[in-house]
């Protein structure tokens, strides 16, 4: 017999319930996404039964790939109900589905064509390269969707400032410093080798993006929200989370 749902759940007994991992539900309660539906006297955060089918809402949204400020939106609409909201989930899902299937038509075709030892129509490779990009497109858009016009402006402009070879050189900073931190994960952040990593790495991203100080914080952001997707990360869940940890350290020490 299926267990019954009850009325509330903490927020351990939630994670176990849905699989999601607490540091999530921090995260979406923090920014506004999905906050408790209450609080006990001793302050522990309550969930209920319509938190979970927001949940639910935003598991779909962001396995199609949608940032997570995005997915505020489409739940936050004034008039979306439950029912709506689904509706409006299954739209973009029934979409995806369309745009998958008819590069595997496509595909499937080219392989019938081929068993049959005929003359491939190359203009028909072509159709599927393109069927398959258009699958891919919204994971390709993920900066104009999270960036505002503005934004992406801004990324513009700060790219006009240097030349190709410029460019390539303060990649390759990037790489090598990454490289560095990957292979001092272990280290305590508030060690001096961890400060001085952190140090380098604030230095390296305010040659760029010193003068942009909002511009600094969205690409927080995109990272911190999981609106990056993994085949676009320059920077690994764990790098970025040592840093963080390294900045923590330092700010501590600086209080």
């Amino acid at each position: 017999m299926a267990a019954k749902m009850k009325d509330q759940y903490l927020v351990r007994e939630f994670t176990a319930l849905t699989g999601t991992t607490v540091r999530t539900l921090h995260h979406y309660d923090r920014i506004g996404l999905l906050q408790p539906s209450g609080r006990r006297p001793s302050g522990y955060r309550v969930y209920r039964p319509d938190d979970l089918f927001r949940l639910e809402q935003i598991a779909a949204l962001k396995s199609l790939g949608l940032p997570l400020r995005e997915i505020g939106r489409i739940l936050d609409r004034p008039a979306l109900t439950l029912r709506g909201s689904l509706r409006v989930q299954a739209e973009i899902i029934a979409e995806e589905a369309r745009k998958l299937e008819r590069a595997a038509r496509a595909i499937r075709r080219l392989e019938g064509r081929l068993e049959a030892d005929k003359k491939v129509d190359f203009r028909k490779v072509v159709k599927i390269i393109k069927e398959i990009q258009m699958s891919e497109e919204t994971k390709k858009n993920w900066a104009e969707r999270f960036y505002s016009p503005e934004e992406m402006k801004e990324f513009q402009e700060i790219g006009k400032g240097y030349t190709p070879d410029q460019m390539d050189a303060y990649q390759k900073k990037w790489a090598a410093l990454i490289e560095e931190i990957k292979s001092n994960l272990d280290k305590d952040p508030a060690s001096p080798a961890a400060q001085d990593l952190a140090r380098r790495w604030k230095a390296l991203f305010d040659e760029a993006y010193g003068g942009h100080p909002n511009l600094k914080k969205r690409i927080g952001e995109a990272y911190r929200q999981g609106a990056v997707p993994k085949e676009h990360q320059i920077i690994s869940p764990e790098v970025w989370e040592f840093i963080t940890r390294a900045n923590a350290a330092r700010n501590r020490k600086i209080e």
